[in-house]
């Protein structure tokens, strides 16, 4: 099996995925952020009718989302500093 071939399985997109960031571990934290952030309905970065995981895994495979994706602040996070900041006005 070929890489380049774009019907690829899952098994072998995430083994890519993890050699691109350096590990399962920190595979599985971007590609559940980024796969939340797809299905809120931002616009993914490869081509393809895949689900919000496959995607991310892709993404991920191709380099267009890697480990300073960990750095980015989450919703959660963003609303947290909004209300923390708030309150002092």
């Amino acid at each position: 099996m070929t890489t380049s071939n774009p019907e690829r399985t899952a098994g072998l997109t995430s083994q890519q995925a993890a050699a691109q960031v350096g590990g399962v571990y920190d595979m599985i934290l971007i590609a559940s952020a980024r796969a939340r952030e797809l299905k809120s309905g931002h616009a993914p970065q490869v081509p393809g009718r895949h689900g919000a995981c496959v995607t991310a895994m892709l993404e991920i495979e191709q380099g267009r989302v890697g480990r300073d994706y960990l750095l980015k602040p989450t919703a959660h996070e963003k609303q947290q500093h909004r209300r923390r900041y708030d309150r002092r006005g």
